[in-house]
């Protein structure tokens, strides 16, 4: 792991999750109440990575998610344009972010309903 550090504030309850530091930051939500600040890769030569991650109203669902993974749907990032997309995937699915979120795929077809059956 990086050079992580975890600061909690009780009194706002958020949970800030700082990776390190750059002049570059750009937050992007990817759910509800978790934030993930990001350099994208300026100079656009260097690739992108974590900077942190913030998770507002962290006890309230530390409390409500205790013996469960909490499940995000993160299918809204499709709506950021195409080259913060992909770094924020890139970098949401390696390390030292997967140490802290797992990412997976989920599939519910939409299935149309079966036709009737019609008597011979």
């Amino acid at each position: 792991m990086t050079d992580t550090k975890l600061n909690y504030d009780q009194e706002g309850d958020v949970l800030y999750v700082s990776f390190g530091k750059s002049d570059h930051v750009t937050g992007v939500e990817l759910a509800d109440n978790l934030l993930l600040r990001l350099d994208a890769g300026s100079p656009p030569d260097r690739e992108p990575r974590a900077v942190g991650l913030t998770l507002i109203n962290f006890s309230r669902m530390r409390e409500f998610h205790r013996d469960a993974p909490l499940n995000i749907p993160i299918h809204e990032l499709r709506n950021l344009p195409d080259g913060l997309w992909q770094a924020v995937i890139s970098v949401i699915t390696s390390p030292p972010v997967s140490d802290f979120l797992a990412v997976g795929l989920s599939f519910s077809p939409q299935i149309p309903p079966l036709p009737k059956r019609v008597a011979a």
